[in-house]
């Protein structure tokens, strides 16, 4: 003997071009939606860019005593400011550029502090630490404004690059 059970559902079935205004309101609009959706490349993207932006001003700061809260600014900062951008290639060649400018003060704000931190003292060890300052100021700035040029070029071809994608896209 076989014993079937037969289950009832209580939900009422409505036409499906039947709509109501709970529903309506329910439904955010398009651009409502689009806004609050992450875009996890655009997230990935200006996080990265964001760590290397950090760690550029973190190693810049490091003589100041303070390269913890500028990593953490820097690093907040830049990539909320990345994440802002449309595609890409957009964030990552602003991004570039922002890193080589950081690139052009690091040495600066590296080797600032040794060399006014001697205070004038007329000791053989001050003035080796300001001649060596001084020196490093100047070899590491010649480096750094070589690496900078460099970066802020390829930021320069990822914003082209980024730009003709955009004008294709809207045109």
């Amino acid at each position: 003997m076989t014993i079937s059970i037969m289950r009832c559902d209580t939900v009422a079935h409505r036409d499906p071009t039947e709509v109501d205004e709970a529903t309506i309101e329910e439904t955010p609009a398009t651009e409502e939606a689009e806004s609050k959706r992450v875009r996890w490349t655009m997230a990935l993207t200006a996080g990265v860019m964001g760590l290397i932006i950090g760690g550029f001003a973190a190693w810049a700061t490091l003589n100041l005593g303070i390269a913890s809260i500028a990593f953490i600014i820097a690093a907040a900062g830049s990539a909320y400011y990345l994440y802002q951008k449309q595609i890409p290639s957009e964030a990552i060649g602003s991004g570039l550029w922002i890193s080589a400018l950081v690139m052009l003060v690091l040495p600066i704000a590296f080797y600032l502090p040794a060399i006014v931190g001697t205070d004038g003292a007329e000791s053989a060890e001050a003035t080796g630490t300001f001649i060596g300052s001084i020196a490093g100021l100047l070899i590491w700035g010649f480096v750094f404004l070589i690496l900078a040029i460099v970066v802020g070029a390829i930021g320069y071809f990822f914003k082209r690059r980024a730009s003709k994608k955009l004008n294709q896209s809207s045109a």
